[in-house]
């Protein structure tokens, strides 16, 4: 297996936590993982990237058009990063469109009355839809969520079912 994927989203949205479930969670898998992280002025909301390998390579930098993947915190975060994916590479976005791979995280977020879980639930619903399974993120949400470890795992798996309900 050989993936490259980009999340991006803006300071505060949980970038850095997101990439650190994701390459825990593969890396338990048995997969090689390599990753870095872009922070731009992110203390005022300006744009974090992280891009993360999956497989064996040498650098964790992603080029211009390479990336199978895009996890985008925002419908701007999306279109600023498209220029990583490949022509047939997928965004997933939270957004309230109605496109395939898009999720209205922040809602769902807001229903469950845990509006920093977006994220998660972002992240859930990418991780099912590249066919992996819960259990080892599930895991590293339990080491990485002191504070709230229940609601976060709550919303990842939310983001994850709503993922094997929705069609492409």
């Amino acid at each position: 297996m050989q993936l490259e994927i980009i999340i991006a989203g803006k300071g505060g949205e949980g970038v850095i936590f997101l990439t650190r479930i994701f390459t825990e969670g593969a890396f338990s898998l048995g997969i090689p993982v390599i990753s870095s992280e872009l922070h731009g002025m992110a203390q005022r909301g300006g744009s974090v990237i992280s891009q993360v390998k999956l497989g064996d390579f040498y650098s964790p930098f992603i080029a211009y058009g390479d990336a199978d993947y895009l996890i985008a915190t925002s419908k701007e975060e999306a279109e600023r990063n498209k220029i990583y994916l490949k022509p047939n590479g997928i965004s997933f976005v939270n957004s309230s469109d109605p496109l395939p791979f898009h999720i209205d995280a922040s809602a769902l977020a807001q229903k469950m009355d845990h509006p920093r879980g977006a994220n998660l639930i972002l992240l859930g619903f990418s991780i099912e839809k590249m066919g992996f399974n819960e259990k080892p993120f599930l895991e590293a949400i339990e080491r990485h969520s002191p504070l709230w470890r229940e609601k976060n795992k709550k919303a990842f798996l939310l983001g994850f079912s709503i993922s094997k309900g929705k069609g492409t």
